[in-house]
């Protein structure tokens, strides 16, 4: 992606931004009511309330990976959002039996005033935000039967008209997540559950740049080229060896992981850290006090 990197040197984002950047994760499978502490949707629907009044802003999961490639000074107050999985409740809006009728991500972001000024949304394939997906749809389908009720609810048919809606760009969640109900994962020795297993070049190319290639070609060239770990395992070897040393096979340009601290200079640009709803947060008042915490960091 050599083309992105010097249009981001030659493009100066006239914002404030900010140096330390939160960089939220919601699960668009996490839907266990209607209340905040139950739902993913209602959470980030508030979240969005707070980070308006607030005055956040947006800025691109691109530009934020961007950002850090060429140690771009920011200051302001900016705020990074990303989906893991790839239900379809990321994108579309669908009746819920324990909720009823529930809003997309999709929906609630681009209902949402922050979606009129977005730092970096004019980079090529830049969208507000960032789904991570699965690239599998054999592993998918299997996942929906084991843990969504076989509902088919990790398609792929929406991928494409999503990624060209700049809302939510479609990012690399791996091959098939090397997820504990699958009877074979892409691991040599099949260790499920654990993306801390994907330690040899054969094992990271199945996962990360197969799936590339079938993102890429189900979205018609539009996938966004971040990667998410799955679990947030960030192994060494991905870290200090895959990532790095082969970007022309695997093509992304920054990966995430969900560590629970903010993007600062120093954060390494293949383990950026991310907050996970229900996990480093489960209250608005636990949301608000994470963004007091946070502070002014240079």
């Amino acid at each position: 992606m050599p083309f992105l990197k010097n249009l981001f040197k030659k493009k100066s984002l006239s914002i404030h931004q900010r140096v330390a950047i939160p960089v939220l994760c919601y699960h668009g499978s996490q839907i266990g009511g209607t209340a905040y502490s139950q739902n993913d949707h209602a959470a980030m629907e508030e979240d969005l309330r707070y980070l308006l009044r607030a005055q956040y802003r947006l800025i691109s999961p691109l530009a934020l990976a961007l950002r850090q490639e060429n140690d771009t000074p920011l200051t302001g107050k900016l705020v990074c959002i990303t989906f893991d999985d790839g239900t379809d409740f990321d994108y579309l809006d669908q009746e819920h039996q324990n909720a009823g009728f529930v809003k997309s991500f999709h929906t609630i972001l681009s209902q949402s005033p922050l979606q009129n000024n977005v730092a970096g949304k004019s980079l090529p394939n830049a969208a507000s935000s960032v789904g991570f997906v699965i690239a599998s749809e054999a592993a998918r389908q299997t996942i929906d039967q084991a843990c969504l009720l076989g509902r088919n609810q990790l398609c792929d048919s929406w991928w494409r008209e999503c990624a060209q809606q700049s809302i939510i760009g479609i990012g690399n969640h791996s091959w098939d997540h090397t997820h504990e109900a699958l009877d074979i994962v892409h691991q040599a020795d099949n260790i499920k559950g654990s993306f801390h297993a994907i330690n040899t070049y054969p094992d990271a190319n199945q996962q990360i740049r197969a799936a590339q290639d079938y993102l890429d070609t189900i979205t018609g060239g539009c996938a966004t080229p971040l990667f998410a770990y799955p679990y947030g395992h960030a192994s060494d070897y991905l870290v200090n060896e895959y990532f790095p040393n082969y970007e022309k096979e695997h093509r992304q340009l920054a990966a995430f992981s969900t560590d629970g601290k903010p993007v600062t200079r120093d954060s390494n640009i293949w383990a950026l850290p991310r907050y996970v709803c229900g996990q480093h947060w489960h209250s608005p008042e636990e949301f608000r006090k994470l963004f007091s915490d946070l502070g002014d960091r240079s």
